[in-house]
């Protein structure tokens, strides 16, 4: 049995611009609340019924005991659990660890469209993090501290560069670092090569593969790379780092969001609308 997951809901407010409600995956080592802070207020404000959940183990849901123990399976179930009580088909948005979680949803089941923000590619970790040794030891040695004892506040000043652009890492950048927690192993494990993505790009709904241009955790080489797998639109984000979606700029990542949607959404209300014709 699954365990309570916590969960947060917004109304679209005025005129709603799609029936299909978006669903927030968010990334390893923190919950819901990193949706919560702009882009669930944000998008419901643009006319979207919006979702953000937290992973079992991970913010105020249950199962924090055999967090350790989780695996990506186990997070896609979470997924399932909640797109079960919409009764829709959603729209998918996942950070990081969230984007590998859609990918593995995506594996069984459809959506009306997805977004992979920051997200870690269909290859896994394997890759970005050699990249990350190679060209930022000091950074790939402080994310497997993170994972070994939390958020230390001797990790702060590297992994804050990382995660967050340099004029907001240090005021609400070190409120954010302290609600980190650490990720399941196993659940790392499985991106590291445990548990592949067998996602062929004809079954991928309308994608778009979003990166911040200068990440130094999910390098730009990957984001492209992941966009021609799946033959999805693609995008690049100028001065933002890692955590796209708490970041200084985080509105210009929404905005290109949303404007991917409306273009989508009216696309395949057309396609739907010509089907139904003949």
């Amino acid at each position: 049995m699954s365990p309570e997951l916590e969960i947060f809901r917004r109304s679209p407010t005025g005129k709603a611009k799609s029936k299909n409600p978006i669903v927030f995956v968010h990334g390893a080592y923190t919950g819901a609340w990193c949706w919560n802070e702009h882009f669930l207020t944000w998008f419901a404000d643009q006319g979207f019924e919006t979702i953000s959940f937290s992973l079992r183990g991970h913010g105020g849901s249950g199962g924090r005991a055999l967090r350790s123990l989780a695996s990506i399976d186990d997070y896609v179930e979470d997924l399932e659990e909640i797109v079960e009580t919409l009764g829709k088909k959603p729209i998918l948005i996942g950070h990081s660890m969230g984007g590998y979680v859609i990918q593995k949803y995506l594996e069984r089941h459809t959506a009306e469209a997805a977004v992979l923000l920051a997200s870690v590619p269909p290859e896994g970790l394997l890759t970005s993090n050699a990249m990350m040794a190679m060209a930022q030891p000091d950074l790939f040695f402080q994310m497997f501290w993170l994972q070994a004892i939390g958020p230390h506040t001797l990790l702060r000043e590297r992994l804050g560069r990382a995660m967050l652009s340099p004029d907001i890492a240090e005021d609400e950048g070190m409120i954010y670092f302290g609600r980190l927690e650490t990720e399941s192993h196993r659940a790392l494990m499985d991106m590291m090569g445990a548990n592949p993505v067998f996602l062929p790009s004809t079954e991928v709904p309308s994608m778009l593969v979003l990166g911040a241009r200068n990440d130094e955790i999910i390098q730009s080489e990957l984001i492209h790379r992941t966009a021609r797998r799946y033959n999805a639109d693609y995008a690049l984000i100028d001065n933002i780092a890692h955590a796209m979606m708490l970041d200084k700029n985080w509105e210009k990542v929404a905005e290109t969001i949303l404007q991917w949607l409306e273009v989508t959404l009216v696309t395949q209300e057309r396609r739907k609308g010509n089907k139904s014709a003949a």
